[in-house]
């Protein structure tokens, strides 16, 4: 992804996944994009502001992505690589966006406002939000979790995910999702 590490608003960049685009803030970058998009939308003609990135496909025309941010406190704030290699994310503190970088109308919102996490693990987008762990692959959604009570992120042992809710230890499969919820050994 080859990002700028700056940005200025607690945003992230995470190279996660193999990709085929570049991207980096709009002010970091000289010159205008003869293209400017709006999102949600899509929208040539303005929008909200918000998250500028400019997004050079490996192959086409460079092009700049305004991405509506909601900027709630506690929520995701990233830019990052996604299991498809054409294909950004973008959370911008509310329902995470996903653009193919080859076009600029084919983008799409999924419905994970309150996401808080994403984690790279094998392969999967990990997004942790209030209620589930959400696996995404190349072709959409792996698997979810049993509901989560705003669970907090441990770490990965094996081949599970470890999670917290308060006196509660949750271990989900990251081969399916399947979820086991113990009292927490602590």
């Amino acid at each position: 992804m080859s990002l700028s590490p700056g940005t200025g608003s607690g945003g992230l960049w995470l190279d996660a996944f193999p990709h085929r685009w570049h991207a980096a803030h709009e002010r970091n970058v000289p010159g205008r994009a003869r293209t400017v998009v709006y999102y949600p939308g899509a929208r040539r003609d303005g929008g909200s502001d918000g998250t500028w990135l400019r997004i050079t496909p490996e192959q086409g025309e460079q092009w700049t992505g305004v991405f509506s941010s909601d900027n709630l406190l506690g929520r995701l704030n990233v830019a990052a690589s996604w299991p498809d290699p054409h294909v950004l994310f973008v959370a911008a503190g509310g329902s995470p966006y996903l653009v193919d970088a080859r076009d600029p109308d084919r983008w799409w919102r999924l419905d994970r406002p309150g996401t808080r996490r994403f984690e790279p693990v094998g392969g999967l987008a990990l997004l942790l939000d209030d209620e589930v762990l959400a696996a995404y692959d190349a072709d959409g959604l792996a698997w979810e979790s049993d509901h989560l009570d705003r669970a907090q992120w441990l770490g990965v042992l094996d081949d599970e995910v470890h999670l917290r809710s308060g006196d509660l230890r949750h271990r989900v499969s990251l081969r399916h999702g399947r979820t086991v919820t113990e009292p927490a050994p602590w």
